[in-house]
């Protein structure tokens, strides 16, 4: 049922699913298209997709390459929208990343809007 709701344009569905391919449930676990997932669901304004799109970025993980700079921008979005655990990796990722990348993050993070899902 989740990954029909997905289709259908559902956010929570959206994560939910995600989640499920991240983690296996159901099938093979599959990072990049969690991944492809939680970020439709984030673009879509779900915080917790937020910050686990940032959170995989970050890190990088089967099938998907670390991108510290998108993964801060995805932290901002989060932190600006609410979220106290990305509100603290913004603190913590601050000194780690250059000031070019960080205003490169901020630029991004500045144009974010939230996009309506079909």
């Amino acid at each position: 049922w989740a990954r029909r709701a997905a289709e259908a344009g559902d956010a929570k569905a959206m994560h939910f699913y995600a989640m499920q391919l991240y983690d296996g449930v159901g099938g093979a676990r599959n990072r990049a298209e969690a991944l492809a997932w939680l970020t439709k669901a984030a673009g879509a304004g779900r915080v917790d997709s937020q910050y686990n799109v940032a959170q995989l970025l970050e890190k990088g993980d089967e099938g998907v390459a670390p991108n510290r700079v998108e993964a801060f921008k995805w932290y901002m979005i989060a932190a600006r929208r609410g979220d106290q655990q990305a509100l603290a990796s913004v603190q913590r990722m601050t000194s780690g990343l250059s000031v070019v990348d960080r205003r490169k993050a901020r630029e991004a993070a500045d144009a974010f809007t939230v996009e309506p899902v079909a």
